[in-house]
């Protein structure tokens, strides 16, 4: 049976997924690199159109709307009197170069937000401010900047695939760490069930009971939905399967004394 079919049984059928004891622990390790990818997926998916939105409405916005303008002495300078706002797909565009804050209203928007003495960047509430006289007696202008997003417009593909590959080897990682945990709890309740399952047995049934967790994060990563208390959830769930697969498991049958 092939990983694929593996995982469309492992959503439904403990009786099955308690056969895969027995197979050996190359194609266990494996089913959990694909258990990475899916997880992976989502993200990715939503890091690549966010990256995607962000850069052609910065790139819109600076040839087309925003004036002339330098950044030099750790100050932000254009001949401008109200601030040039844009929004799209929740992703806000500010530049202004006559106040020193961000107003209120937006501290909790996605967006990227240039002010007099700072630019600020917003992404899942996360405020990351940078300040000009970082930039010492460097000058910026526009033809500058148009130039720098051009390089990043030439790059970020690249930058993409090399961070979907470091955050699929730490996924990775991370799963087979918390298979290696659970595997141990597996253990003590197949103990508790009169179960004879070794620990080898019990790491193979927990890598697969961690497949509906898994494929339900997914889909609410995919939907954009957050699920509080995940963790505990996933530990709870994954749990409860591993102990159907266990009641599948025939018991240690006593031996009679005679």
């Amino acid at each position: 049976m092939s990983i694929f079919q593996q995982l469309y049984k492992s959503l439904y059928s403990p009786k099955v997924m308690a056969r895969y004891r027995f197979q050996k622990i190359g194609k266990s390790i494996l089913y959990i690199f694909l258990l990475s990818l899916l997880m992976l997926i989502p993200e990715m998916v939503h890091l690549t159109n966010l990256v995607r939105t962000e850069l052609s409405l910065v790139e819109r916005t600076v040839q087309s709307e925003i004036p002339e303008f330098t950044i030099e002495q750790g100050e932000l300078k254009a001949d401008i009197q109200e601030p040039i706002l844009k929004n799209e797909n929740d992703f806000v565009f500010l530049f202004d170069p006559n106040s020193e804050e961000l107003p209120s209203s937006l501290t909790h928007q996605d967006g990227l937000f240039f002010l007099k003495h700072k630019a600020i960047l917003v992404s899942d509430a996360n405020n990351e401010a940078y300040t000009y006289s970082l930039l010492n007696d460097t000058k910026i202008s526009k033809t500058d900047v148009e130039e720098f997003l051009s390089m990043i417009r030439s790059i970020y593909p690249i930058a993409l695939v090399v961070l979907g590959v470091l955050l699929y080897l730490f996924d990775s990682f991370i799963m087979l760490f918390g298979v290696t945990a659970l595997a141990f709890i597996g253990r003590l309740i197949a103990a508790q069930m009169n179960r004879n399952v070794n620990y080898k047995q019990a790491w193979t049934l927990t890598a697969y009971s961690f497949t509906i967790p898994i494929v339900f994060f997914m889909v609410m990563k995919f939907l954009s939905i957050t699920v509080l208390h995940s963790f505990l959830i996933f530990v709870v769930v994954s749990c409860f399967v591993l102990f159907l697969t266990l009641k599948e498991i025939p018991p240690i049958k006593e031996k009679k004394n005679l």
